[in-house]
């Protein structure tokens, strides 16, 4: 039995396909242009692989990986800053490569029906009867072992190599900057409403201080939208010690290599450790207020190095 969502990712490759051309398209390819085209055709090859797999697990492993690499590639190309005349139409495409990928990382894995489930009938098959039919099933792994909180009073070393990023002060003034896809001319073109998260709560008392210690294995990571800017997304912080949605918190985010810095946000989802039939880990996803200029250079750096979360505004 093939993998069950092999016409959605034959889909999406050949959409992949599209916004590989019109990135590759000037002669001259700008070097950062050049590192996101490697980062689409690494995203075809998953997809293929997920296309021809022969297992439900395994087609499912291939589309969270492509996933995984094109959240990275959304989040760079809002970074271009080269005047290419590809950038815009390939983050159209991007994006809906992953509205057409994301549902399927949610969707119940099919199984065939063992024999001790099959109905038993007194009378024998038909020379010409159809395969044993196969039922959906909903199963996934509960949560494995149980994840470190993360209280304010400590914090965990470093465990990917030092950043070359310099220190960031926490005290910086919330970035200006316009967040949005560029056309050809390189002018800045709005993001629809539909992909911006909502207003951030008014706070009613003292925010709450969070830590989320970041590294190359953490289960703690940055998320990213359909938007891909990064000051539409925050950070989903693995912890069996969530607060509830839209409390006010001020958090401090450490990096490898002794980087770090400060901002304000809100807990904008909650992951339930007693949701037995989620794959995904527990925690609580905090969404970014007012990101600083520097702040935001601190994450883009951490996310060329390792692909952020893809969170559905």
């Amino acid at each position: 039995m093939g993998y069950s969502s092999a016409g959605e990712a034959r889909q999406a490759r050949e959409s992949l396909g599209k916004a590989l051309e019109a990135l590759q398209q000037d002669a001259d390819i700008p070097e950062e242009v050049l590192g996101i085209t490697q980062n689409v055709a690494k995203s075809i090859g998953a997809l293929f692989e997920a296309e021809y797999a022969s297992t439900e697990p395994d087609g499912k492993t291939c589309i969270k990986n492509a996933l995984g690499t094109l959240s990275q590639t959304l989040a760079l190309l809002q970074d271009v800053k080269s005047a290419h005349t590809g950038v815009q139409s390939a983050t159209e495409s991007i994006a809906d490569v992953i509205s057409i990928l994301f549902p399927l990382t949610n969707k119940p894995s099919v199984r065939p029906e063992s024999a001790s489930q099959r109905p038993v009938s007194s009378a024998p098959p038909a020379a010409s009867s159809a395969p044993p039919s196969q039922r959906s099933s909903s199963q996934r792994s509960p949560a494995s072992a149980p994840l470190a909180s993360a209280p304010p009073s400590q914090r965990s070393p470093a465990s990917a190599p030092p950043a070359s990023a310099p220190p960031v002060a926490s005290s910086a003034p919330p970035s200006n900057r316009p967040v949005s896809g560029r056309p050809s001319s390189g002018a800045p073109v709005p993001i629809p409403t539909s992909m911006l998260p909502p207003p951030a709560p008014i706070p009613t008392g003292e925010r709450a201080p969070v830590e989320a210690n970041l590294g190359a294995t953490t289960q703690s990571n940055f998320y990213v939208g359909f938007s891909g800017e990064i000051a539409h997304g925050g950070v989903f912080l693995a912890t069996y010690e969530a607060l509830p949605k839209e409390t006010s918190v001020r958090m401090l985010v450490t990096l490898p290599g002794g980087f770090e810095f400060e901002c304000d946000g809100y807990v904008r989802f909650v992951r339930d450790p007693m949701d037995f039939m989620s794959e995904s880990e527990p925690g609580m996803g905090i969404q970014f207020e007012g990101l600083s200029d520097e702040a935001r250079d601190l994450v883009l750096r951490f996310i060329k190095k390792r692909p952020p979360i893809f969170y559905d505004v």
